[in-house]
């Protein structure tokens, strides 16, 4: 079993990539356990994975982004605290990034902290949050405004579960993925490489690669996490993208998944960069034409007028929990894709990005 230990202030953790579900057996000796999953995860694996489980250790809910509140902790505390155990209870969840979400967040507040273990069924999940601490809750039209640090005890990765993936879920992953690619050290150097490892993902063919770049994905995200894991400084720059993402999935009523947002509002942030005379119009062309229109025609994903309503987007980015001043805040990439972090931009700058971008996707 190939494992990668992650260091944390908090306590440390292994990642353990797996190819089949002997992992399991490891599960069914823990004294105290229960076993949360959502309900579409549950229904495709129900005969291979938890059927295998006794009914009674079985917590099974409908989950969605409109379901990731304090409504549902609560509810899954309540349904937590009628099992036995309590310091000593270990929450095994099975899902995306809203069961871990929701999973992480309960479990670093029951009891003041239990054991978790997670299994990511996403490839999002897989390659960047399973490793990033962070867990959160939406609260109204907020995204991840509720929330705490609080690792798994361990987390295990199968890539066999992204075959049951939706075409945008999985795109929504390789997305992420992008975002970290070209956030490594000289990325901009080596964009035909990073054109090919998307490739590699898209194909889904090449099992070995496709574990490469998820861990390669996970060590960029580790270099920016390292010394900064609470989110202070440094590791502000994973945002990228992720100011006018996050707007953007409230905005579509969440129509449109985590990781195309990301990747939409990567070409705002590049076009923001470009107009201050940071980025060059030539990376950003590059960019766009073999990176993200290719990615985005892949996705499928069908855009809408109204998800771009500039009020609505302007409101929900006027939010973002980072922000200090009356203008907004943005990562932004300047030569060679370095990032660094703004807390200037202007409505009319926002404007300005708004439109390149509709225009951009063609609508």
């Amino acid at each position: 079993m190939d494992e990668l230990v992650i260091k944390s202030k908090i306590k440390d953790f292994k990642v353990k990539f797996v190819d089949n579900t002997n992992f399991l057996k490891e599960m069914f000796t823990i004294p105290h356990y229960v076993v949360f999953v959502g309900s579409i995860v549950h229904e495709f694996y129900k005969e291979k994975i938890f059927d295998r489980f006794p009914n009674e250790k079985m917590i099974v809910m409908k989950l969605d982004e409109e379901k990731k509140t304090i409504d549902t902790a609560i509810k899954l505390y309540k349904k937590l605290m009628t099992k036995q155990g309590k310091k000593n209870l270990t929450m095994i969840s099975f899902g995306g990034g809203i069961n871990q979400d929701i999973a992480g967040f309960v479990a670093s507040t029951l009891y003041r902290g239990i054991n978790w273990i997670y299994v990511p069924t996403t490839l999002l999940a897989m390659a960047d949050s399973s490793i990033g601490l962070k867990t959160s809750l939406n609260f109204g039209s907020i995204k991840n405004m509720i929330g705490s640090f609080y690792p798994p005890t361990e987390v295990y990765i199968d890539i066999n579960f992204l075959k049951t993936l939706k075409r945008q879920d999985y795109a929504s992953g390789v997305g992420e993925i992008m975002k970290l690619l070209l956030m490594k050290e000289d990325s901009s150097k080596n964009l035909a490489k990073i054109v090919e490892k998307v490739e590699i993902l898209d194909c889904q063919e090449d099992k070995k690669r496709m574990i490469e770049i998820i861990k390669e994905a996970m060590q960029i995200k580790l270099s920016y996490m390292e010394g900064d894991e609470f989110d202070k400084g440094r590791r502000n720059l994973l945002n990228y993208g992720h100011e006018f993402g996050h707007a953007l999935e409230p905005a579509s009523d969440y129509q449109v998944p985590h990781g195309i947002a990301i990747v939409i509002g990567m070409i705002f942030a590049n076009y923001i960069s470009v107009k201050r005379k940071w980025m060059r119009s030539k990376l950003f062309d590059y960019l766009n034409e073999n990176i993200f229109i290719p990615y985005m025609r892949r996705s499928m994903i069908k855009l809408k007028k109204d998800f771009f309503k500039p009020s609505t987007l302007l409101a929900n980015m006027k939010k973002d929990k980072k922000r200090e001043s009356s203008d907004l805040v943005l990562i932004l990439p300047k030569e060679n894709l370095n990032l660094c972090k703004v807390q200037d931009l202007t409505i009319q700058e926002f404007e300005t990005g708004l439109r390149e971008v509709q225009k951009i996707l063609i609508f």
